[in-house]
């Protein structure tokens, strides 16, 4: 399944499928956020795919949902978030405006 990217400066590409992004490093790293950002696609869908870059998304989501607009909400997770992802958050809030 080809998946429209929101990330799209940062892949160097507007669409790859699941398992392109799983394949690479760059894909793997990014992924939790463009779950977080990209609400165009189903990811409840492909959650067995992705059990947990989508984990980790909701987490991201749990400690910055006030600084994301999405359609439908991730699930909430009481966890806090690390300090690389948390540098790694505003990278990629930087690069989508």
């Amino acid at each position: 399944m080809e998946v429209e990217l929101k990330l799209k400066k940062l892949y160097g590409k507007d669409k790859a499928s699941i398992e392109e992004l799983l394949q690479s490093r760059a894909g793997r790293n990014l992924l939790p956020y463009e779950i977080v950002f990209n609400d165009k696609v189903n990811w409840e869908e492909l959650r067995d795919q992705i059990k947990d870059y989508y984990y980790k998304a909701c987490i991201i989501y749990s400690n910055f949902r006030y600084l994301v607009k999405r359609k439908t909400p991730l699930p909430l997770v009481k966890e806090r978030i690390s300090d690389r992802d948390l540098r790694r958050f505003f990278e990629v809030l930087r690069a989508l405006n």
